[in-house]
């Protein structure tokens, strides 16, 4: 049964890292070498060129690859996995195995639809936002008002020293 685990495990991480690629993809509906490695690796038929981009933005896509082309590499993903996956189940293992590979493949497909239609972020907007958010005002260690001028002679302050340059008064 551990042969099953290691296989399924595969599947899954395999699976995933699919996804992870196909929505990797900049500008939506473009390409990228990992994609491109992927496709020719599991021999899926591309959509055209001058076809992706409309098709991406018909289906409101904010990321990733046609969606088209994305169900088929998970369905070629899927199908190459499937024999060695299935070699060391008994028959009545086989039917349920079946079933849990079309239900992990109908997830994978709904995450990617999903995620492809979510909302981009992009630029250091979301960056500076979470810095911002974690900045506490007045737990800094530095002080909190800094003297520019001597109080008693009005000299301006030189150095980091607490008296003046000046008379030698104190800041």
């Amino acid at each position: 049964m551990s042969a099953f685990l290691a296989a399924w495990s595969d599947v899954v991480a395999g699976g995933a890292a699919l996804v992870d690629a196909a929505l990797d993809v900049d500008p939506v509906g473009g390409s990228s070498v990992a994609w491109d490695e992927a496709c020719t690796t599991l021999g899926v038929a591309r959509v055209p060129q001058a076809a992706r981009q409309p098709a991406c933005h018909s289906r409101q896509q904010t990321r990733g690859v046609p969606l088209e082309e994305a169900n088929q590499a998970l369905d070629a993903f899927v199908a190459t996995r499937r024999a060695a996956l299935l070699s060391t189940l008994t028959p009545a293992q086989r039917v349920v195995a079946e079933a849990g590979l079309g239900t992990l493949l109908e997830h994978a497909k709904a995450q990617f639809a999903m995620r492809a239609t979510e909302p981009v972020t992009r630029g250091l907007f979301k960056h500076a936002k979470a810095a911002a958010s974690k900045h506490q005002y007045g737990t800094s260690s530095r002080p909190e008002a800094y003297v520019l001028a001597c109080p008693s002679c009005g000299g301006p302050r030189q150095t980091e020293a607490l008296t003046c340059v000046f008379c030698g008064g104190d800041l």
